[in-house]
């Protein structure tokens, strides 16, 4: 009589889980936000030295490879350490 209903401990489920997912992880979620937010502040064009080579490039972009490059050696470092 009472299969079509659910409980409230299953609806509440995925917002419990998410909530505790968001308590774990706040502060990459939050750099995250803050450097998406930097980079698209920063629009203007930027001259970019590098070992024997000099680009005029949107900094936007400059910041972004940077950001993709720094997390990247991040995820090699964190395993490469050991300690995953």
């Amino acid at each position: 009589m009472l299969s079509g209903m659910t409980t409230p401990a299953k609806n509440n489920s995925f917002g419990q889980s998410a909530l505790n997912l968001l308590r774990k992880h706040w502060f990459p979620l939050a750099v995250t936000i803050i450097a998406i937010t930097f980079i698209a502040l920063n629009r203007s064009t930027a001259r970019v030295n590098f070992l024997f080579f000099t680009v005029d490039i949107a900094l936007w972009l400059a910041l972004t490879v940077a950001a993709v490059l720094g997390l990247l050696i991040g995820l090699f470092v964190k395993r490469g350490n050991g300690r995953d």
